[in-house]
């Protein structure tokens, strides 16, 4: 794949989502990005086989080429590590300890490649009391606190924020360690922990923490702790929150005294503007009710795409609150060509997402699918370790590869 890093070679041993998302926005800017499972297969490629959804997997594998090297085969272990001394990154996520038990640790594996970029994603990290602890998306949404901050406590959240989040930071550590490379020649480890990462996102928490000397002081002004203005079901802020329309929801923000007074000219009630319970953005705040209530009001009598064209008239930042339906056929996405479409010889064409990211100047980024088990074992195999194809056939037949 053509981008801005063409020419990095990316062994991929992870499975579920947080490497593989790694791995996929490393081939998405143009690695060579080698995913390696087990003869097993990726326990993710299992459970959706089970349930029929093998598209699925391609959609975190954008353009990565598929190997099966059996890595508890002493020599399918021996196979990866010439293979490392061609590569320039290895992502894995695997339970603590489980590559030191391989002698696949970043200790082993930079006495032989000491430009290796090794990054490793866990729950809790290399570091700390809970080092050793397997952890799962659940788990470091749970002890980072968002599912405390969404108010979620009792359910588990809708979104995987915790793999996804964690497999991009470490993309990010990725592409500084090999800048760092380029100016020093060594490599590096990167160490990403789940948990960091979902308190890094977790904005209420680190400003909790931080205006904790200030907490009376606040709530004195607002009535509320910092987080439940936005944030608190029970009493909802007019100026951040979703609405109920004829036909679904619209989220609408009014945060600035301007956006306000626009506010209350499209609603038609442009007296609340100048009314003292609302002159304010506190004010706002200590009469939340009363501001809720006009706005349901004008909201309830109209469907979704006259708000919408309303408050977009005047400038009013606002969204429809979109089910996957509408999602799909989008058009803003579309016109960012996230909605993509890749091409796979069993089943014709794969509905996959876009890359987030664009660079001016650039053509059409093409997509394309992820590998099947192996699909490409003897491809790579030969252009990186020049092996024959009956020597491939022989550690085929003894199980090592697949």
């Amino acid at each position: 794949m053509n981008g801005p890093l063409k020419g990095i070679r990316v062994l991929d041993l992870s499975q579920f989502l947080s490497g593989p998302r790694a791995g996929q926005i490393l081939s998405m800017l143009g690695a060579e990005t080698v995913k390696v499972e087990s003869p097993q297969g990726d326990t993710m490629r299992l459970l959706l086989g089970m349930t029929g959804s093998h598209r699925a997997m391609h959609v975190m594998h954008q353009g990565k080429k598929g190997v099966v090297i059996n890595l508890r085969d002493p020599e399918g272990a021996a196979l990866l590590r010439r293979m490392v001394k061609k590569t320039d990154v290895l992502i894995e996520n695997f339970a603590p300890g489980i590559m030191k038990k391989l002698s696949l640790d970043y200790d082993k594996l930079k006495e032989i490649n000491s430009k290796l970029i090794y990054a490793s994603i866990s729950g809790f990290g290399m570091t700390g009391p809970l080092s050793d602890r397997t952890a799962f998306d659940l788990i470091s949404q749970a002890t980072g606190g968002a599912m405390y901050a969404n108010h979620q406590e009792d359910r588990p959240p809708g979104v995987f924020f915790g793999d996804l989040c964690s497999g991009a930071y470490s993309a990010i550590g990725i592409m500084a360690a090999l800048r760092e490379r380029d100016q020093t020649g060594a490599g590096k480890l990167v160490d990403v922990s789940m948990q960091d990462v979902i308190y890094f996102h977790n904005f209420w928490a680190m400003t909790d923490r931080a205006t904790l000397p200030d907490k009376d002081k606040i709530e004195g002004i607002l009535g509320a702790d910092m987080q439940n203005v936005l944030s608190d079901a029970d009493n909802p802020m007019p100026f951040w929150n979703s609405f109920k329309a004829k036909d679904g929801y619209v989220v609408i923000v009014a945060l600035t005294d301007k956006q306000w007074r626009a506010l209350t000219l499209v609603i038609e009630k442009p007296e609340m503007a100048d009314d003292e319970r609302f002159s304010t953005f506190v004010a706002r705040i200590l009469n939340a009710s009363e501001g809720i209530g006009a706005i349901n009001d004008w909201t309830a009598r109209r469907r979704v795409s006259e708000i919408i064209d309303k408050l977009a008239a005047a400038r009013i930042p606002c969204g429809a609150v979109n089910d996957y339906e509408v999602l799909h056929v989008d058009p803003q996405l579309k016109a960012r060509d996230m909605l993509a479409d890749a091409p796979h010889p069993k089943w014709e064409q794969l509905a996959l997402p876009g890359f987030p990211v664009r660079f001016g100047g650039e053509e059409k980024r093409k997509i394309e699918a992820g590998p099947e088990m192996g699909e490409h074992t003897d491809e790579v195999l030969n252009e990186w370790l020049g092996l024959r194809d009956d020597e491939i056939q022989a550690l085929r037949k003894k199980g090592v590869v697949m």
